[in-house]
């Protein structure tokens, strides 16, 4: 990415992915890019919040996916929310088959309050069907949230605060379809 380019295409803020829990191993593993990235954004005056992508089984393991989230941010100024990202795999192997809406809405605030209790602020990424279907959104509402929904008719019976309404997005400086968010907040 040059982030030069990004910022000269106007792009105040990115979410830049800290890493993810394997799907099928549990391991925790950080993107291989995240602190260029991080450091590139910054350098560059974007402002950063980072997402998670979660295969948490329990309350424990969200709150050992926040800890390794907070290492790896310590030494940078985040000022977007750190995002506990929830959806579906599709794989018949995904540790988080079978898991009840309940398991998972206490996972999903086990990270959330362990964001908040490092003095960052979280947020939840869905779309419609996995905030609807799998989380229990009436616990869910101190939480900012990210919405994933790519059409123009725009739904969703809950506040939002930031919309990702495209994956198919195109800027300046990163080769390749981009997801496009709108942020409803200024987290600054």
């Amino acid at each position: 990415i040059d982030w030069a380019k990004v910022k000269a295409a106007g792009v105040e803020y990115a979410f830049i992915r800290v890493g993810n829990r394997g799907y099928e191993s549990g391991k925790l593993c950080k993107d291989s890019r995240f602190d260029e990235n991080v450091r590139g954004a910054l350098a560059n005056g974007i402002k950063v919040g980072v997402y998670f992508f979660s295969q948490a089984i329990s309350v424990k393991e969200a709150k050992e996916e926040a800890e390794f989230v907070m290492e790896n941010i310590k030494k940078y100024k985040i000022t977007y929310p750190v995002v506990f990202d929830t959806e579906d795999v599709l794989n018949e192997d995904v540790r988080t088959e079978g898991l009840t809406s309940e398991e998972l809405t206490q996972i999903a605030i086990a990270f959330c309050n362990e964001i908040s209790n490092g003095g960052y602020i979280p947020a939840i990424y869905a779309n419609l069907r996995w905030y609807a279907l799998s989380l229990d959104m009436s616990q869910l509402g101190e939480y900012d949230k990210w919405y994933a929904y790519y059409d123009k008719e725009f739904y969703f019976p809950y506040k939002i605060n930031i919309w990702q309404y495209t994956e198919n997005g195109s800027v300046d400086g990163i080769t390749g379809n981009v997801d496009m968010n709108i942020s409803f907040k200024d987290y600054e």
